[in-house]
């Protein structure tokens, strides 16, 4: 096996695990979606359902967090879309994919649903999730105005989906042959 074709392997591996997490949240997103549907069963549980209902939607938002962390030492879409610029030789129509990498990272910076979902996502981060600082503690959490509704999610869910499955293909249309 040459260099390159090391290289693509180790590449697709990556992505395959930027797959696993999409696919993870969108299980959760499905799971919560089936609670919901069965809340008039669950009515008589109201307690078990919320916290049902609330751990399903933290999961996926962390995940979504983690997925669009600006961190240039973690794993994430932003890194992933420089790496593809970087190693672009990796892949059968070098241009095409450019051209196709930079749409995406157009969309990810300009689409206004996108944009604002990652920045509420990254806003929730840094204040309610992985804080407890006192400006966010208690009963000021519920002044929280950081709320998404779920056409931002789905919205978010689908461009990943997009990325990533553009991604791996360009990189796997060779290793199939």
């Amino acid at each position: 096996m040459g260099q390159q074709e090391k290289m693509r392997n180790d590449f697709l591996k990556e992505v395959e695990a930027y797959i696993l997490q999409l696919l993870y949240t969108k299980d959760l997103i499905s799971v919560l979606k089936d609670v919901e549907d069965l809340e008039h069963k669950l009515a008589t549980a109201p307690n078990f359902t919320l916290i049902t209902e609330c751990a399903l939607s933290d999961s996926y938002m962390l995940v979504l967090m983690r997925l669009y962390d600006k961190s240039k030492e973690s794993k994430n879409i932003y890194s992933l879309i420089e790496k593809c610029k970087k190693n672009s030789f990796l892949f059968e129509n070098e241009k095409v994919v450019l051209s196709k990498i930079a749409e995406f990272q157009d969309e990810l910076e300009e689409d206004q649903y996108i944009s604002h979902t990652v920045n509420v996502l990254r806003e929730r981060r840094d204040t309610i999730y992985a804080h407890n600082d006192s400006k966010y503690f208690g009963d000021k959490i519920e002044k929280d105005k950081t709320y998404l509704k779920t056409f931002h999610i789905q919205i978010l869910v689908n461009f990943t989906e997009r990325i990533l499955t553009y991604i791996f293909s360009q990189l796997s249309s060779n290793y199939f042959r």
